[in-house]
């Protein structure tokens, strides 16, 4: 009953994404406990659906949060429903994460002259999503088991052109798979 009532309330989570978030085999092949960073979780559906994911395997992972917390002001087309006051974005992001005693969040945008804590064991990226962008994020966080990359697609070439460069550059025994769901990609870059 719980679970059911949980999937529902993170259902209804205003988000660019209206589907689940296809997390759960990315969870069931990580450890036991470890942290995780996320770059932009809007409202936090995506946020919450992690937490959700690490509950439901039996796994005791932290989760933080960074984002501007900006608002977003003018949506894409068919999308203006998400638009959003800066006023009202944090308030709603906290509001749906509260209690998820494992979340925690920070009001800044991310740059590659970001202080905050670095230790971190997965990457869960949805920022922005042109080839500076994520590219800086990729180089900032090489070290990082696993990393998850949203809209790796054709529609975010900067995106997968940066993914792709990082990917190929890696010294390192690495796999890389991309997951499709309807017409979004999302590329998780495993270290072995």
């Amino acid at each position: 009953m719980y679970i059911r009532l949980m999937n529902n309330i993170i259902k209804n989570i205003p988000s660019f994404w209206p589907h689940d978030w296809p997390f759960n085999d990315i969870v069931k092949r990580l450890p036991d406990t470890g942290r995780l960073l996320e770059i932009g979780p809007y409202l936090g559906k995506s946020t919450a659906t992690w937490a959700q994911e690490f509950q439901q395997n039996g796994k005791d992972w932290q989760i933080h949060t960074i984002d501007a917390f900006e608002g977003i002001k003018k949506a894409w087309p068919g999308m203006e429903h998400l638009q959003i006051t800066e006023e009202e974005h944090l308030e709603k992001f906290k509001s749906n994460i509260s209690g998820w005693d494992n979340i925690t969040w920070e009001k800044t945008r991310w740059t590659p002259e970001y202080k905050g804590f670095r230790e971190y064991d997965v990457l869960f990226y949805d920022g922005l999503h042109d080839y500076e962008s994520v590219n800086k994020v990729l180089e900032h966080y090489i070290n990082v088991e696993c990393i998850v990359v949203d809209d790796y697609d054709i529609q975010h070439e900067g995106t997968m052109q940066a993914v792709d460069e990082f990917y190929n550059s890696l010294p390192w025994p690495k796999e890389i798979e991309q997951i499709n769901i309807e017409d979004k990609g999302i590329a998780v870059i495993w270290r072995k």
